[in-house]
């Protein structure tokens, strides 16, 4: 029997741990309805927990840059798999908006933060052709936790007061679970000491590059769009379709997410294929994604049909797909392969913190202005991305882009068990 490569079953244990970390991420906007109304909690109380939790992430994710580039990856991941799956446990058992805060907000934030730059360092070390398509898989993984997870959460939520309680402590139980399957069979591959950068160095490797202080930019506008959507998106249904609970669950993230993976897997492989031959490609592919939201958001934000809402979603979760099959490979595409562990903390970091406030305004746009508008004017973020991106492929790119080396390049991934 021919034996499995490591860096695909690497990818397969980050990618699972991703699918639980975005599940239980985004089972918070599913049950939300649920949550407000056994806690009474107020929206812009609902929409405080979440901008606490993105707030947070993005303030800790660039130590766990620091700890990946500089300590070992595997040990980070599983501490963060451990930490954040023990919060969203505790979440289950919050009785008022200071216990949501604290477990789900912040300390559910703190473990989450750990991983991400270690994941994608370990992907883009260890898949240097097959980036942009180990990255899909990697972010498929993301929207199959969150269509699996809020549509088993909006099931629960809609057996009665308290039903919302039992995808946190499932969820986080099983995270605990999978913490110990990556203590187990995860290696690392580190970097060799000789190569090991100076937080002086990796700071000016990524500060030094502007396409990617522009991408972090564009991030940013991004996420306060997807971040508001995800947030509220079930709660919109209800109200504006007279949905039940699991009805809006299931179609204010299946349709999304069903949309995200088609678009992630199929511009994951073309981005690859074209990628030799036109290096710009992965920047063309965020900028055609992120110009593909904007009809999209609008049609979903005004229509009164459902099936053309339900429409209007999937093809925005596709042009979202379209943006992430390439939203961490273009960065690595201009950092140095030293650095990427945090400038990927970084990266994350700055988009993290410009778009927490997303569900927080959101919440005070919906009492203010209305549903519809709120949701509408998400279409301005993604407009302003779009534009970000295309100053940094017309100007930036090629002064700063950095070819493949052998550099990146390994055997067969092995490390420290």
């Amino acid at each position: 029997m021919k034996r499995v490569d490591y860096k695909w079953t690497m990818l397969a244990l980050v990618s699972a741990a991703y699918f639980l970390a975005q599940g239980t991420r985004n089972v918070y906007g599913a049950v939300l309805p649920a949550i407000g109304a056994d806690l009474n909690l107020s929206p812009a109380a609902r929409g405080a927990v979440a901008t606490a939790f993105f707030a947070t992430f993005g303030l800790m994710v660039p130590l766990a840059g620091f700890f990946a580039d500089f300590f070992r990856r595997k040990w980070t991941i599983v501490v963060g798999m451990a930490v954040f799956s023990a919060a969203v446990l505790a979440t289950g058992f919050a009785e008022g908006f200071l216990f949501l805060l604290v477990a789900y907000g912040i300390v559910n934030a703190l473990g989450q933060s750990l991983m991400p730059p270690s994941n994608s360092s370990l992907i883009g070390q260890l898949h240097v052709e097959t980036r942009a398509r180990a990255f899909a898989i990697y972010q498929a993984a993301f929207y199959v936790g969150i269509v699996v997870c809020a549509c088993l959460g909006g099931c629960l939520a809609g057996l009665g007061a308290g039903g919302w309680r039992w995808a946190f402590m499932g969820l986080g139980a099983l995270g605990l679970v999978w913490a110990l399957v990556l203590a187990k069979f995860l290696r690392d591959t580190p970097q060799p000491a000789a190569s090991r950068p100076s937080v002086r160095e990796a700071v000016r490797g990524f500060f030094g590059k502007p396409t990617a202080l522009l991408l972090m930019l564009a991030l940013g506008l991004y996420f306060y769009a997807t971040n508001g959507f995800k947030t509220w998106s079930v709660t919109f249904m209800e109200k504006t379709m007279a949905l039940d609970h699991a009805e809006a669950s299931f179609n204010g993230t299946f349709w999304f997410y069903l949309g995200a993976i088609a678009g992630v897997s199929l511009a994951g492989i073309v981005s690859d294929r074209l990628h030799r031959r036109r290096p710009g490609v992965r920047l063309e592919t965020n900028l055609a994604g992120l110009l593909l939201t904007i009809p999209f958001i609008l049609v979903a934000a005004s229509t009164g049909s459902l099936v053309l809402m339900c429409g209007a979603i999937f093809a925005f979760g596709f042009a979202t797909g379209v943006y992430d099959s390439n939203l961490y490979a273009s960065l690595l595409d201009v950092v140095n392969p030293r650095y990427r562990a945090f400038s990927v903390g970084i990266f994350g970091c700055g988009g993290c913190l410009l778009g927490a406030p997303g569900p927080l305004v959101q919440g005070w746009m919906i009492n203010r202005f209305g549903d519809r508008a709120s949701m509408a004017a998400l279409a301005l973020f993604t407009l302003a991305a779009a534009v970000v991106v295309l100053l940094a492929r017309l100007v930036t790119f090629s002064r700063d882009r950095v070819p493949a080396g052998p550099c990146a390049k390994t055997e067969n991934g092995g490390g420290e068990k």
